[in-house]
């Protein structure tokens, strides 16, 4: 195998499937980078098992080939190059010879043969997002999926298709993020599926601001179409939780805030919250939103934010990064809290179909 490619776009192949690769102590190859080299484009593919992606860019094929190299040390030997043509060169023992300006580096490989097969695209119904779009779903809700090992369905994101509607979901138990896109898809393609965190990771990564996706949903895999990009995931099997029963179905109470604000005064109280007491309390009261934080023997925080809001004075204590996590999340420049009282759920709202469920902490 042999071909000819500029730097800049090796790298950008490179750097669009490196990322997922699996861990040492597994199987050697599952470090590699598969090259294919044919026509006039080099296809770049790594999986973990679970995760597979592949990139295509231009290049010059000598003469046609495939073979895998070790993709973080190919990686950094390329970008450590000069911009300009780099000769690639692989010779029937796997062994690879890189020639780059006045650089020249030697890789060992292992046989294509070693390396998994990747899934097979199956006739199955394409729903078409704009990628800014699913990237920015995607941003607003995965900050709350669980991290927890023993939850292994809330490490997940919920992606509903149903009711001419794309919905994510992603909760921890303690809070949960929601949000809603009109989506075109006929009845007959309506489902659930739930992502594995790692690919919604990757995903973050490789999706850009224009252009579309397309999202192929399979039995047991998911696949994600971003121009020259392609991404295959495992679908988590779980049955994600009835996420309807834990938004409030009414609330008594509005308090309108500048976000911004907001956000700046949960920061400087946070200051003075310990891991051991990680709190905040808000209180409430006709035009005024007080923020306050204390560790014990070592001091105290408090800040005043102006509200919209008339009503008797209410008393609520959260983890203040999970308020900030939504308020990072959207751009408005107001956003809306619903609640009932001091020990009921806080629902955040603004103007995009986005919601965010917290549950408030027992402090005794």
């Amino acid at each position: 195998m042999k071909f000819k490619i500029i730097r800049s776009k090796f790298i950008d192949g490179l750097k669009a499937v490196q990322n997922v690769v699996a861990g040492k102590g597994s199987l050697p190859v599952l470090q590699n980078v598969l090259l294919e080299g044919k026509g006039k484009e080099l296809t770049l593919t790594t999986t973990d098992l679970d995760i597979s992606i592949r990139a295509v860019v231009e290049c010059e094929i000598v003469e046609q080939g495939v073979s895998t190299l070790p993709v973080k040390l190919l990686f950094n030997s390329i970008s450590k190059a000069a911009e300009g043509e780099i000769e690639v060169e692989i010779d029937a023992k796997e062994r690879a010879s890189i020639k780059a300006g006045s650089a020249k580096f030697k890789l060992a490989g292992l046989p294509e043969s070693d390396f998994p097969r990747l899934p097979k695209d199956e006739e199955a119904y394409a729903y078409m997002i704009p990628q800014a779009t699913l990237r920015e779903m995607l941003r607003k809700v995965f900050y709350a999926a669980s991290q927890d090992d023993t939850r292994r369905t809330l490490k997940g994101v919920l992606m509903s298709f149903k009711d001419s509607k794309l919905t994510m979901v992603a909760t921890d138990g303690r809070r949960l993020a929601l949000i809603e896109e009109e989506l075109e898809f006929p009845k007959d393609a309506e489902r659930d599926i739930v992502l594995p965190s790692k690919v919604v990771q990757e995903l973050l990564r490789s999706l850009g601001g224009e252009g579309e996706t397309a999202v192929t949903v399979q039995k047991t895999q998911v696949s994600f179409k971003m121009g020259s990009v392609m991404i295959y995931s495992k679908l988590m099997d779980d049955v994600y939780p009835n996420y309807k029963q834990v938004i409030p179905s009414e609330t008594k109470e509005k308090i309108t805030v500048d976000r911004q604000l907001l956000l700046d005064a949960l920061d400087r109280a946070s200051v003075m919250t310990m891991d051991e007491a990680h709190s905040t309390k808000l209180i409430f009261s006709e035009g005024k939103l007080t923020v306050s934080s204390a560790a014990s023997d070592i001091g105290e925080a408090k800040d005043e934010v102006p509200i919209k809001y008339v009503g008797e004075t209410i008393e609520i204590i959260f983890n203040p990064t999970y308020v900030m996590d939504p308020l990072k999340a959207i751009e408005d420049d107001e956003i809306s809290i619903n609640i009932n009282n001091g020990h009921s759920p806080a629902v955040i709202r603004c103007s995009i179909p986005f919601l965010y469920v917290l549950m408030p902490l027992r402090v005794s």
